[in-house]
């Protein structure tokens, strides 16, 4: 399982480190009420709720993004076209030199030489920047409670696919070049709005479109975040200007796998039945495989990293974190699924859960157990 785990983070990417900052104020923005910030994407799953949460605290906001990905978003703010994927030459349209922001918010890369290439062009132009990372930098998950202290994943050089270690070495460009006026984020599994992962997809939509659905019974912890939380939060930094390394991992108090499906259930109001069934059945009879085949998932008494869903989120709640209650996440994740606002990432439909034909086979070999 843990291999499993790991290679699903190393090829989609869904994410020793020096000591943490503390977070500070910069005194330039002491002062200011309003900033202008630079947003480089914006317009796909993360970035509509960090552009939402930075207008909503008074902000000036630029969007930098191809103009292709949900165009009809944000139609009175100020878009400026350019494609990182192109080099430096993508960044021709920000035009005057002279022309500066407040912070820059980096939503999306896992390829490092993307964010060398912002940070060549923006590092005389803005004071601040903020980059969306992941909980994948760092090198295990063996211990429980784990903080931003954690060591990361080692390397040097890029490598396709390699969403981990990439992550990584774009903190390092960030850091190298920015080195007092930078934020980290690390959010683990984001759910909610636009949401394209298991969540929505794969755990909800069996939910309301089965009769009756498998579940181990078990109250394995687990952990994700509303894509809203992280959205207020970097209005939080922004506005504050906090710097250092924040684990952004919910939800707002500790919750079990059990908890999480019957609270999803109730909320939905699914007539659903579930079957709950016996880890080891599961497991060792059925050949499934926690957290890929049931998303979620982990059994931390027989996993060998078992602090993958047990990672601290204190620094982050000191410095403003707030949650969105479960039951408007799940609403907001189904009601994303039902209408589509996601984009599904090519394979990626293949990666979590079963097919109902195999979990029909599972529940008649349950059943016929029982």
């Amino acid at each position: 399982m843990k291999n499993k785990r790991r290679e699903f983070i190393r090829n989609l990417g869904i994410s020793g480190i020096a000591a943490l900052s503390s977070p500070t104020v910069f005194s330039r923005f002491k002062s200011m009420s309003s900033l202008r910030v630079l947003v480089l994407g914006g317009t796909n799953f993360l970035g509509p709720a960090i552009v939402k949460s930075l207008l909503r605290g008074g902000h000036q906001v630029t969007l930098f993004n191809r103009g292709i990905t949900n165009r009809h978003l944000f139609p009175n703010l100020k878009k400026i076209k350019g494609d990182r994927e192109k080099g430096i030459s993508g960044y021709s349209n920000l035009g005057n030199p002279n022309e500066d922001w407040d912070v820059v918010i980096d939503v999306w890369p896992q390829n490092p030489q993307l964010v060398k290439d912002a940070v060549h062009i923006l590092k005389k132009r803005t004071t601040h920047y903020v980059f969306i990372s992941s909980i994948a930098v760092y090198a295990n998950y063996v211990k429980i409670g784990m903080d931003e202290s954690s060591p990361r994943r080692k390397g040097t050089n890029y490598e396709p696919g390699h969403y981990n270690l990439n992550k990584v070495l774009c903190e390092k460009v960030v850091e190298e070049e920015f080195p007092d006026n930078f934020t980290i984020l690390r959010p683990g599994a984001i759910v909610g709005d636009r949401d394209s992962g298991p969540f929505g997809t794969y755990v909800l939509n069996r939910l309301m479109n089965r009769t009756e659905i498998l579940a181990p019974n078990a109250n394995d912890p687990v952990q994700f975040i509303d894509a809203k939380d992280i959205g207020r939060f970097v209005n939080t930094c922004v506005a504050h200007s906090k710097k250092g390394y924040y684990n952004l991992v919910g939800p707002a108090t500790k919750m079990g796998y059990k908890e999480m499906i019957v609270g999803a259930k109730e909320t939905l109001k699914s007539p659903v039945k579930i079957l709950w069934m016996d880890a080891e059945f599961l497991i060792t009879e059925m050949k499934l495989e926690p957290f890929m085949q049931v998303p979620f998932w982990i059994p931390v008494a027989s996993d060998p990293e078992p602090g993958f869903h047990q990672i601290s989120n204190e620094n982050a709640i000191k410095a403003g974190l707030t949650f969105t209650d479960y039951r408007e996440t799940v609403k907001t994740s189904y009601e994303s699924f039902k209408e589509k606002r996601f984009i599904l990432e090519e394979g990626s439909e293949l990666v979590f859960g079963i097919s109902a034909k195999r979990e029909n086979e599972i529940i008649a070999k349950w059943k016929g157990r029982s």
